[in-house]
């Protein structure tokens, strides 16, 4: 009688700060990159980016739970077939993934309908989370009123 291999898969709920450097120790242990899926959760992207190991049979899982608004780092760079799994996600969900290497621009699939996979309702979601990050983002770039009253004295006094 064969002996059948079936560990338990690993999962791991990752900061997206740290996806590249963690799917990079996945490929250096020689894990094979095996999917990468999305779900929409709680108005919020789920990530899970699975990994095999063809030796032991052991399933690794990695999960990145980001905002709508959010921008993902492609892997294509580690994994070169991520590209697909990346413009899938991209044209199904329209997850922000930053630089993929072969960008389909939503032509991966014949479809007419933007994101099909999400909820009624999460594009126009997802337009406001980024109009907000945008305010937020440049409301920071601007300098404090009270810097500016510093240097306006600063240059009067000379």
């Amino acid at each position: 009688m064969c002996k059948v291999l079936n560990p338990e898969p690993i999962q791991e709920t990752i900061a997206l700060d740290k996806l590249l450097f963690e799917v990079m120790k996945k490929k250096e242990a020689g894990l094979r990159l095996s999917q990468i899926c999305v779900s929409y959760i709680n108005e919020k992207y789920e990530l899970s980016y699975s990994f095999a190991d063809d030796e032991s049979f052991q399933y690794t899982v990695l999960r990145v739970v980001i905002d709508l608004y959010e921008e993902v780092p492609s892997i294509c760079k580690i994994y070169p077939y991520a590209i697909f799994y990346e413009n899938e996600i991209a044209e199904l969900y329209d997850v922000n993934v930053e630089m993929i290497d072969l960008d389909f621009h939503g032509k991966f699939y014949r479809i007419e309908k933007e994101a099909p996979m999400l909820p009624e309702g999460a594009l126009e979601k997802k337009a406001q989370e980024e109009a907000e990050a945008k305010k937020r983002a440049e409301a920071a770039a601007e300098p404090a009123p009270e810097a500016q009253t510093e240097e306006e004295n600063k240059g009067g006094n000379n």
